[in-house]
Parts: structure tokens; C-alpha cells; sequence
């Protein structure tokens, strides 16, 4: 299919400068951004009540596993809101064919935040805490899962739509990262601890800082996947 001259508006627009908006908003962004919040909260939070009408909406798991199939959902119905509702393409979500240059300053931003994950265990190791038990009471395979899902699905809602939409809706950048940010580490410090900031927040704001400059959703997604996977050895070490 080949692109339209929108499309290849906002795709040029979202290479831009770190500083500038992915697109002109126009009057009806602002109503279609409401219909976008209602279906981030499907990402960020799962279903709002755990059964209705007798049917059970975390299909019969438990924990963090009960949220992946709502997350998935929420990010493709994300998806085609921009594609049918604002009429965008999936590059004003930062969605393009990441660059070899991309997938290596993953890699190295990658070797940054183990850098200084290795660096604050030895300042102060973390603490144990119930979300970490949680995870890897799980199965390898359940928490790969759990892995992929949020590296792909967390993105696209916070990075891909939040921050870009609030960036272009507000005319920054800066602004959406802010606000993404500050609601992307609430859950997190709720489920891991306060110490998780000492130990996880540089990995946060590594992928901040990646889609801005970047500017390429696929490549922080593999930089997501990264930071996360650490969490398989005390899986694979507790099922030992």
C-alpha cells in the first residue's frame, strides 16, 4: 500500500528534533485523545472489575499474569484508533523499521543501565520485597511472557501514544515525557518498593530518553525487553 502524503508527513515529523511535536494537532484530536485514555487505562490498570455478568475478565489467573491478555487488547485497539479514528499511520506512534543504528544504541543504552544496576547493588542491594517473590513464583515461561508483553504493549500506550499525544497536544515533548513518566513509575513503586526507584529508575528513564532522541518505538521496545529480562535468573535460580 503506498503512503499518503499525511503519513509521510508525520513520519518526517516524528524524526524530527527532540523538542518538537510528532504532528499538528487538529480540532478533533482533543475528543479522540478522551477515547485514547479510556483505552490506556485498559493497558495500564487491565479490567476494572475482576468479573462481570458472571464472567470472569482476568480468565481464571492470578497476579500480574491476569493483566497481559487486557494489555495486548489495549494496545492494538490504541493501534487502530490512531489508524481509523485520527487517521494516522503508525509512524506518529514512532511504529517504523528500526535502523541498524537503532538496534545498536539499544544495545549500549542496554550496557548503561546494567552498568549501573550492577553499581547500586553494591551501594545498597535491593531489598526483598513481595513483587519481586511474586515474579518468580511464576513460571519461566509465564514470566517471558510477562516480559514480552510489557516491553510491546507498555510502549506502545506509554511511550508511543501518551507521550507523543500529550507532546503534540501541549506543543512538547518534554511535557508528554514528563507526564508519561511520572504514570509510568507510580504502578511500579507501588508493586516493587520505594527502592525501586534507586535500582529501576535510571532503566526508565533510558527508555525516555531513547524514544526521544531515537525516535524509533521499535528499538525501545528491544531496550525494554532487555531491562526487564534480568528477572529470569532469580526465576530460573528459584525453580532450582
Amino acid at each position: 500500500m503506498s503512503e499518503t502524503t499525511e503519513e509521510r508527513i508525520d513520519r518526517h515529523a516524528a524524526r524530527g528534533g527532540i523538542g518538537t511535536p510528532t504532528f499538528e494537532p487538529r480540532t478533533r484530536d482533543g475528543w479522540i485523545f478522551l477515547a485514547g485514555l479510556l483505552l490506556f487505562w485498559v493497558v495500564y490498570n487491565g479490567p476494572p472489575v475482576p468479573e462481570l455478568a458472571g464472567i470472569d475478565l482476568r480468565l481464571g489467573m492470578a497476579g500480574p499474569a491476569s493483566s497481559n491478555a487486557w494489555k495486548w487488547l489495549g494496545a492494538l485497539l490504541l493501534i487502530a484508533l490512531v489508524l481509523w479514528g485520527e487517521r494516522r499511520g503508525l509512524a506518529s506512534l514512532l511504529i517504523t523499521k528500526p535502523t541498524s543504528k537503532d538496534i545498536e544504541w539499544a544495545f549500549s543504552a542496554f550496557g548503561g543501565v546494567m552498568a549501573w544496576s550492577w553499581i547500586a547493588s553494591l551501594v545498597a542491594p535491593q531489598e526483598e520485597n513481595s513483587g519481586v517473590a511474586t515474579i518468580t513464583s511464576m513460571s519461566i515461561a509465564g514470566v517471558l511472557l510477562l516480559i514480552v508483553t510489557a516491553a510491546v504493549t507498555e510502549e506502545v500506550a506509554f511511550r508511543g501514544y501518551l507521550q507523543e499525544r500529550l507532546g503534540s497536544l501541549l506543543h512538547s515533548r518534554w511535557i508528554g515525557a514528563a507526564v508519561s513518566l511520572v504514570i509510568f513509575i507510580a504502578p511500579h513503586v507501588v508493586f516493587f518498593g520505594p527502592s525501586w526507584l534507586f535500582h529501576q529508575l535510571v532503566g526508565t528513564l533510558a527508555l525516555v530518553a531513547f524514544t526521544l532522541i531515537r525516535r524509533n518505538l521499535v528499538a525501545t521496545m528491544l531496550l525494554h525487553f532487555l531491562i526487564n529480562a534480568p528477572i529470569l535468573i532469580p526465576t530460573v535460580l528459584a525453580k532450582l
